[in-house]
């Protein structure tokens, strides 16, 4: 069985939470179908939000009432299906590792790696887009190596860049624009990851898969400038 019922539980007075458990197979497939069934049945009138294991349905529509809204969801999370035969888009990121960068030397300090046997295992991996949160656009990436796991950081940072590629707690994640945050910066991408200008507005969607690939500074000034076309990085 791809499932287990979730559990429906009332935020307030006008928000839903679902919640599946994490040893569930397909976890994010099975979520990801139920936010895409409920978004297209209420549209506008409603606002989805993806965690890891969890859904948030904002009622903004004083026509809805939580209630109904609850039997609504429970019957048609219940009869939907993970999409199948539908490939992930695949995307070869470039990043340029600073190898004297603080953050990068501190995460090669406290896991006693080097720096080549960092960006080795950080490109070596293949990523999948989680979900995308705590910013507009900022994905939330799992496959990260284990011998990458770090905390965050105690203190965070007041200002991490945009472009930046960071990890923390077992994720790695890329800051769109410039933000506090608390993650540990291995790298910065030349690529525009949100632009509001653009539809959507974030080239990386739930369930996308990712490779990083290491560039120099001359590599990275240069794709700065350029604004490449995103999609001279997709993989076939």
């Amino acid at each position: 069985m791809h499932k287990l019922e979730p559990t429906y539980s009332q935020i307030g007075a006008r928000t839903l939470e679902i919640t599946w458990d994490a040893s569930i197979e397909n976890l994010l497939e099975v979520r990801h179908a139920a936010a895409l069934v409920i978004q297209n049945k209420y549209g506008n009138q409603v606002a989805v939000n993806e965690g890891h294991q969890k859904l948030m349905v904002l009622l903004l529509s004083a026509d809805l009432e939580l209630d109904q809204v609850i039997r609504e969801v429970k019957s048609w999370i219940a009869n939907s299906k993970p999409q199948s035969g539908q490939l992930p888009k695949q995307w070869n990121l470039p990043v340029y590792y600073d190898i004297e960068a603080a953050d990068l030397l501190a995460v090669c300090s406290k896991l006693e790696i080097s720096t080549l046997k960092l960006i080795e295992l950080h490109t070596s991996a293949t990523y999948q887009v989680e979900f995308i949160g705590f910013l507009p656009g900022f994905p939330y990436l799992s496959g990260l190596p284990e011998q990458l796991y770090i905390p965050r950081k105690e203190t965070p940072s007041r200002a991490i860049t945009a472009g930046s590629v960071a990890i923390a707690a077992g994720q790695c994640g890329i800051y769109p624009r410039q933000s506090p945050g608390g993650w540990y910066v291995l790298g910065q991408s030349p690529l525009n990851f949100f632009d509001v200008a653009q539809e959507p507005p974030s080239f990386l969607e739930i369930g996308d898969q990712v490779h990083f690939y290491e560039i120099d500074k001359n590599q990275f000034e240069f794709l700065s400038k350029e604004k490449t076309d995103v999609k001279k990085f997709l993989h076939g």
